[in-house]
């Protein structure tokens, strides 16, 4: 029923660039949202036409074009822009739209106060894999959604693959975990890839075979509800300097928090 009502919603998108991109293609692709139905809005031209050329979307270079359109308003912006966007082109936005926001670091409740109106503000940390429905979308809420959009911003998220609320105050950590973690995740599988290759796998094999490696391991923990310490018990060969490789990664999620929140506390500054 959610489904069905999101396929008559008009989407606006504030903010062309990748991230937009990878929404807009997926809610494409899923059949849930027609070409026609979405606007996409942004200063540069060039990035519209290739929206535009790629998607057959409707496309404008003026914010207030797509807070007029939509009845989703999703806000794709650099975090350091929301405030003045906000304060310059959403004057007219009502109480029955709903705003996703997509800026990291950009709080809900400074949102909230730059409009000075009740409107559903649902603040996510979105992540690359939501291109193919295996995203980890992180949400928090503001204190004006209702129960009947908070249905339907769930809906629309369960397109781009997996979800978890969480309290507000955790939005910088799990930024740092998963908005930022497929760059923790992509030089391993190139890795693999190469050093395979190099003792004379053929590329395409060892491609998937890497991929289907780190996701098999993935959905392992995930399906068993076994900690990766227990389960890497399972191989009896061992190669990997262990604490040298999570002393890396956690240093890596350690600076991401750093400076997620340094940019956050920059912006409400």
């Amino acid at each position: 029923m959610q489904n069905e009502e999101l396929k008559s919603k008009k989407i606006s998108f504030i903010g062309a660039g990748i991230i937009a991109g990878v929404f807009m293609e997926r809610l494409i692709k899923s059949g849930i949202t027609k070409p026609n139905n979405i606007l996409a809005t942004d200063i540069k031209h060039d990035q519209l036409n290739r929206l535009h050329d790629l998607f057959g979307i409707k496309v404008s270079t003026t914010n207030k074009d797509g807070v007029e359109f939509g009845d989703f308003i999703v806000i794709a912006i650099p975090p350091n822009a929301v405030k003045t966007v906000l304060s310059e082109s959403f004057q007219s936005i009502s109480e029955q739209q709903v705003i996703i926001s997509l800026a990291a670091a950009v709080p809900t409740w400074f949102m909230e106060g730059t409009l000075n109106k009740e409107v559903s503000i649902i603040r996510v940390i979105p992540n690359t894999p939501s291109l193919v429905g295996q995203g980890m979308n992180p949400y928090c809420v503001g204190k004006y959604v209702n129960d009947d959009a908070l249905k339907l911003a769930e809906s629309f998220l369960d397109i781009f693959g997996k979800k978890i609320r969480i309290e507000e105050s955790m939005m910088n950590v799990i930024t740092a975990l998963t908005a930022v973690g497929p760059t923790y995740i992509f030089p391993i599988i190139q890795a693999l890839i190469e050093v395979s290759t190099k003792l004379g796998l053929k590329s395409d094999d060892a491609k998937v075979a890497a991929a289907q490696t780190v996701l098999g391991a993935a959905s392992l923990v995930l399906e068993t509800n076994r900690s990766p310490e227990d389960l890497k018990h399972m191989i009896a060969t061992r190669t990997l300097k262990e604490d040298e490789a999570k002393a890396l990664f956690m240093q890596a999620v350690e600076e991401a928090f750093s400076k997620v929140s340094s940019a956050e506390k920059k912006i409400v500054a």
